[in-house]
């Protein structure tokens, strides 16, 4: 009975996820559709075309480019506070889904089809992110409007101003570059195509020096024990899990070094994460995230671990640092 209430719940969380969801697509349209009719209205001020135009026109032409641009920006605004609760909506989703477990693993199931249920749930959420970073690199033409008008001004003053053509090339072939370098970023992110080539731990360590290289802290990768075959979805969650354990020891707990160890036993596979920052007192910050959501990453970072069936634990003290230890059965037999 609870656990139908529960999930009734969970389900009116997801419904109102999809209708964010739909609203900012649709705002992103308007976004779209603007932009082309700021287009056509741009090249109609164009000089050659004003000469056969009245000037009434071209005039209103240029106030009703005004207004689609301050709209533009409006919409944008939207679209950010729209991304804010539907982020809430992920948390409070992720949050019943913990609860609805706990209330599933005291019913008499078996252990193997929990597992599945949760590994399949995982594989969703993996699934979904690839989607994610597919519709990133093929919608880079959003991200690429303002080199498009450069381009066209480039166009029209190439014969007139050659050197002004020429330094805005320039700016567009550093902008472009920038472009691509951080969508290859956002894209690796979301789903690290190197597990298959190089393997998890060298995936960890270019992560990590990555991560040491664009923070400027210091990290060490070490790995005890024979290095075995484990499953994607595992490998993702540890590497997630380092890169939230990471990102929260600079932002939060000024850090300068952060060392990662992971060891291999023969069922299990146990990740430690320390650092020397300012550390935290762990019971007043887990209340914090009950009361006003947040420890977002904290959370979701845990509810990965329970998904497999795994435990985590966070030692930490004011002044003395924190160490976040995760242990995840190899595979489903060991449960």
């Amino acid at each position: 009975m609870v656990k139908q209430y529960l999930e009734s719940i969970r389900q009116e969380y997801v419904e109102k996820k999809i209708s964010l969801e739909e609203e900012i697509s649709s705002c992103e349209n308007s976004m779209r559709e603007n932009d082309k009719l700021i287009e056509i209205l741009d090249k109609k001020n164009d000089p050659n075309y004003e000469a056969f135009t009245p000037r009434e026109f071209s005039s209103y032409n240029r106030i009703k480019i005004d207004e689609l641009k301050e709209e533009q920006k409006n919409i944008s605004e939207k679209i950010i506070s729209l991304r804010d609760r539907l982020q809430e909506y992920d948390f409070r989703i992720a949050e019943i889904t913990s609860v609805i477990r706990e209330a599933a693993a005291n019913e008499k199931s078996d252990n193997l089809d929990f597992y599945d249920t949760r590994l399949a749930l995982l594989q969703t959420v993996e699934t979904e992110r690839q989607r994610i970073a597919r519709e990133l690199h093929d919608s880079t033409v959003q991200n690429l409007t303002a080199l498009v008008h450069k381009a066209e001004l480039c166009s029209k003053i190439i014969e007139s101003d050659p050197v002004k053509c020429r330094l805005e090339l320039f700016s567009m072939g550093k902008s472009l570059r920038k472009i691509i370098e951080d969508t290859r970023e956002m894209i690796y992110d979301l789903r690290p195509m190197s597990f298959d080539d190089i393997g998890f731990d060298v995936t960890v360590e270019r992560s990590l020096d990555r991560f040491q290289k664009s923070n400027g802290i210091k990290c060490s990768y070490q790995v005890n024990g024979n290095s075995y075959s484990i499953d994607n979805v595992i490998q993702i969650t540890l590497l997630r899990v380092i890169q939230e354990a990471c990102n929260n020891a600079v932002k939060h707990a000024c850090a300068s070094y952060i060392k990662v160890n992971i060891s291999y036993f023969e069922k299990k596979i146990v990740l430690t994460i320390s650092d020397d920052g300012k550390g935290f007192d762990v019971s007043s910050v887990l209340k914090e995230t009950r009361d006003d959501n947040s420890g977002f990453g904290l959370s979701m970072m845990k509810e990965r671990v329970y998904l497999l069936s795994g435990n985590i634990s966070i030692e930490s003290s004011p002044g003395k640092g924190c160490s976040i230890i995760v242990s995840i059965p190899r595979m489903k037999e060991d449960i």
